[in-house]
């Protein structure tokens, strides 16, 4: 039986903290600001994803958050608009630091996206390692429109998710994509109707949180040496890190399950 707790944060609650066995959901829980980003957030996102970082017992993180109209609208504009150039500078440094921190877990991260999904929002989403979408949800960075581009560092991200094309159509115009139009460039990997989508996203994290956790440290860290340093490097690495699969993993294990008749866990995403 595995324990569940929740734990509300500090600074108002907005970011709330759930932990179900080995798997951590971090809630962001602004609903009546649509769940924009400010100061307060990312200070709190911050501390959850070192706190993760450090807790070897988690298997995966689940992000999402509060409320049916938004993962979130990006950064909150009331707090930003009078701020100076070198104010908005730190802001944008600040909210990159939030996004490395994500991308460097070393377990998987998953973002379970509902409504608008936008600006940093979407930057935010973008740092997940993998990304469900209900029908309902919508992507873009229509800071543009008021003068703003992508200040977080995502757009090379971007780019490389759903090719050059594509980054730069989203990233000029402030356009707005569907759900169903994500999943063409993408963007996420799986669209769900709005009564599917729960169950589906707790069947992925529990499943992700079933695997051998060497395996999966080992095929994120070669899934971002073939993305920063190209796939001659990964391929490089992969025997390597086969090896360490059954040397400090449990390969050897669960393959003689295997022999012996239980077939390995699975799921559909």
């Amino acid at each position: 039986m595995t324990s569940k707790t929740k734990t509300r944060m500090a600074r108002g609650s907005v970011l709330l903290s759930e932990r179900d066995g080995n798997v951590l959901t971090l809630t962001i829980n602004r609903p009546d600001a649509s769940n924009a980003i400010d100061s307060m957030l990312r200070d709190e996102l911050t501390l959850a994803l070192e706190e993760a970082a450090g807790d070897r017992q988690l298997r995966a993180v689940l992000l999402t958050s509060s409320g049916e109209d938004a993962f979130s609208v990006g950064m909150d504009i009331a707090e930003i608009a009078g701020y100076s150039p070198l104010e908005v500078e730190l802001v944008g440094v600040r909210a990159r630091g939030v996004y490395e921190r994500m991308a460097a877990l070393e377990i998987p991260v998953i973002a379970a996206i509902k409504g608008a999904c936008l600006g940093a929002g979407f930057e935010l989403a973008l740092h997940a390692d993998v990304r469900l979408a209900r029908s309902d949800a919508r992507f873009g960075l229509p800071g543009i429109n008021v003068g703003m581009n992508a200040g977080g560092g995502a757009l090379g991200r971007l780019q490389r998710v759903s090719g050059v094309g594509s980054a730069a159509a989203l990233a000029l115009t402030g356009g707005v994509v569907t759900a169903e139009r994500a999943f063409m460039l993408g963007l996420v990997s799986n669209v769900t109707s709005m009564q599917d989508f729960l169950p589906a996203v707790q069947q992925l994290s529990q499943h992700i949180a079933s695997l051998s956790p060497v395996a999966m440290v080992e095929t994120k860290k070669l899934l971002k040496i073939a993305a920063e340093q190209g796939i001659e490097a990964a391929a490089e690495q992969s025997p390597k890190s086969l090896a360490r699969c059954f040397g400090e993993g449990d390969a050897g294990v669960r393959l003689q399950m295997m022999i012996g008749g239980r077939d390995p866990e699975s799921t559909v995403h």
